[in-house]
């Protein structure tokens, strides 16, 4: 028998969804609101999960965000029915991971035909294999209140790292400060020892130096990065033909004579289109010195950074 939590605030509502859902053979699990949705959620494993937007303490949305940024719960499908019907209530439903939209006014077969639709959905997204059951967790209030925290701290630093990665398009003059300013932008968030922006047409690689390096490092450094445009873009890319332009202000390469790169990391650069206009790459003399943390920080930076590059690297074009 297939579990549905619901959530809604109303009494009447969630006696209505029950009750036109229990008639169809699902076993319902209600909810009074965001809170206990989440904890229905981890405790039961459901099939699906029905909620309200407007409700105390967690709302719809948030309680969505938070189930389909858990592994635990991020495949079952999540429905929001709600007595908001504007285009943006719709729009921030699809960003919070919401599967489908459906308005207070539905009728009982409606929902029983999302239901289905959204957990048929889910199965052929399976391809086949049985829904994953973690092992249940029950959480009290103060274990949802804190993932919500966590949730809304990582989404506020995520906006402000691809903000600033946008802003540079504004405040940078030039393409090659446009790119030194976005190389310069990341070591705030990663720590590397070399960092270069490649290019595939220019056949050109910018190179910052943060810390010291020897020009072992630097030449390894150089050859993997070409080796990894070539493999981007499928094109060949000899490091030989590229003409390397470095910054480094400081004079850290060749300051260190027996270093060398134990850990090298590299991105495609897509531009307009999609296109791979180049590859984003970083170097250490630290082996593994790029954790799950700086990964998770890199990706955020690569779409914006790609876009910001490609334009530049377009207004020099035209200029020139």
């Amino acid at each position: 028998m297939p579990t549905v939590v619901i959530a809604d605030d109303s009494p009447t509502l969630r006696r209505i969804v029950t009750s036109v859902l229990s008639r169809e053979g699902f076993e319902v699990v209600a909810a009074e609101d965001g809170v206990q949705a989440v904890q229905a959620v981890f405790q039961h494993q459901p099939d699906a999960v029905v909620l309200d937007v407007q409700m105390p303490r967690v709302s719809g949305y948030v309680a969505a965000r938070l189930l389909k940024d858990d592994w635990q719960t991020a495949d079952i499908p999540v429905i929001m029915l709600t007595s908001l019907d504007a285009a943006s209530d719709r729009y921030w439903a699809s960003q919070a991971g919401a599967d489908r939209y459906l308005t207070k006014d539905f009728e009982a077969p409606e929902l029983i035909a999302a239901v289905n639709d959204v957990m048929a959905a889910a199965e052929a997204a399976r391809g086949g294999r049985p829904a994953l059951r973690p092992d249940t967790i029950a959480l009290d209030d103060d274990d949802v209140l804190s993932r919500v925290c966590d949730l809304l701290d990582r989404k506020l630093f995520e906006t402000s790292v691809a903000a600033d990665v946008t802003a540079l398009a504004a405040t940078s003059v030039g393409f090659e400060q446009t790119v030194a300013e976005v190389l310069g932008l990341l070591q705030k968030f990663v720590d590397y020892d070399l960092a270069a922006v490649l290019l595939l047409e220019e056949r050109t690689a910018y190179v910052a130096v943060t810390r010291e390096s020897s020009q072992l490092q630097y030449t390894d450094f150089l050859a993997a990065g070409a080796e990894a445009v070539s493999g981007a873009t499928g094109a060949a890319y000899v490091v030989d033909d590229l003409e390397a332009r470095v910054m480094d202000p400081e004079g850290f390469l060749g300051a260190d004579d027996e270093g060398r790169m134990a850990t090298f990391l590299s991105m495609p650069l897509r531009g307009h289109g999609g296109r791979v206009v180049g590859v984003l790459a970083l170097s250490s003399a630290t082996k593994n010195a790029f954790g799950e943390t700086a990964l998770a920080t890199l990706r955020l930076v690569e779409g914006p950074a790609a876009i910001v590059v490609d334009n530049a690297r377009l207004a020099h074009a035209r200029a020139v």
